[in-house]
């Protein structure tokens, strides 16, 4: 990853309840993202933006928009992670209607439809200018397209989603703590486990050859005297059997079986809100896990997978990390959060190397909620919550 004066190149309109999920399709010109509504939109980027862009006054927009070319029909609630083939080919969503859907965005579409993508903006201006008519005005027409598959084995909300870096496995958790993994090229499961029954799965994460399991279990305290507690651990794919207990490790006097507000305190400075994305180096040696949540600084600790020890904690987003990735050469992680920037980060040292956006009251309205790095190194797309994708070029 070559990282040279970043540029910001694009910020595509795409409101109403919260833009979740971001994902390249096999290139830098081509985007996937979901909202919380369960919308989901396939964008076609030109080869290079408009020469000429000038910002309106007191604008957020400081980069051009594009309307997206396809919209991806099916899921019934919010969208909670998308995870593509580097070749674009298959796409995986996970969603809170409690399935999982394969997609196949670069074949040949069902229909067409018109779609709005811009409403929160009409509804002001025609508030402003005194013009209702505005709520009704077309939209764009964009092809439509229906799920490949249907995965229904889970019976709660699907929150995690990851796929191994040889793309053959994928692993999925939902709200009852059920985990599974499964073969990508049959969405046949290979094994599926159960963690703490309170718990939710907030994140998962398989290694790059689809051995190794990182999970991250973590619920909202019940109330203050029944807290589950956290955990961060690493299993074994075929069997589901536990090889690493990472809290235990990094925190040997915790008491996973006690449920009380004070041993929450044994953990929640490691925890925070809990740890809410996970992600496996290429090289399959190190382990990403960000704390999620509201809270000081929310940092990413970086766990050495032999041995399930944290090796340090680095970068850091004010309020708390909502995702992160690595670089394909392991060396560099890109996270985002509620502080409304994309920070790069040296994974050795902690050293930051780049940050995108502005923090909070300058460039984006409101926090970041999803990242995705293109096949080729050279693009990273950021959803934020107030209904843009950013699309930055890093040299």
């Amino acid at each position: 990853m070559k990282i040279d004066n970043p540029k910001l190149l694009w910020q595509l309109t795409f409101e109403g309840n919260w833009p979740s999920a971001v994902a390249f399709l096999g290139s830098g010109r081509k985007l996937a993202a979901a909202n919380q509504d369960g919308q989901m939109f396939v964008w076609d980027l030109p080869e290079q933006p408009p020469e000429k862009f000038e910002a309106e006054k007191n604008s957020e927009r400081k980069a051009p928009n594009h309307s997206p070319s396809r919209r991806l029909d099916g899921h019934t609630n919010g969208v909670t992670q998308l995870r593509a083939t580097r070749d674009g080919k298959l796409l995986i969503s996970a969603s809170l209607d409690h399935s999982i859907r394969f997609w196949k965005p670069l074949e040949a579409s069902a229909g067409q439809a018109d779609a709005i993508l811009d409403m929160d903006a009409r509804r002001s201006k025609a508030k402003r200018e005194k013009k209702p008519e505005l709520l009704t005005a077309p939209g764009v027409t964009i092809e439509t397209m229906t799920a490949a598959t249907v995965l229904d084995a889970h019976k709660d909300w699907v929150m995690s989603l990851g796929m191994s870096d040889d793309e053959r496995r994928f692993i999925s958790g939902d709200g009852q703590s059920a985990v599974i993994t499964w073969d990508a090229a049959t969405a046949k499961e290979i094994t599926r486990w159960k963690g703490f029954a309170w718990n939710w799965i907030q994140a998962a994460a398989l290694s790059p050859d689809g051995q190794l399991a990182g999970v991250s279990e973590f619920s909202y305290k019940r109330d203050d005297f029944d807290i589950p507690a956290a955990a961060l651990k690493i299993n074994d794919v075929s069997t589901g059997e536990l090889k690493h207990d990472v809290a235990k490790i990094q925190l040997p006097k915790i008491d996973t079986a006690k449920t009380s507000y004070d041993a929450a305190q044994t953990w929640r400075k490691f925890f925070s809100n809990g740890l809410v994305c996970l992600e496996f180096s290429p090289d399959g040696k190190l382990m990403a896990a960000g704390q999620g949540g509201e809270n000081d600084k929310g940092k990413v600790h970086i766990v050495e997978v032999e041995s399930g020890k944290v090796l340090r904690e680095i970068s850091g987003h004010q309020y708390g990390v909502t995702d992160c990735k690595f670089s394909a050469d392991s060396q560099l992680l890109v996270s985002t959060g509620r502080d409304t920037t994309v920070r790069i980060t040296q994974v050795s040292d902690g050293k930051e190397v780049a940050a995108l956006g502005s923090s909070r009251g300058g460039q984006f309205k409101d926090w970041l909620s999803a990242v995705s790095i293109s096949p080729d190194q050279q693009m990273i797309a950021a959803a934020d919550i107030a209904g843009m994708i950013q699309i930055w070029k890093l040299a």
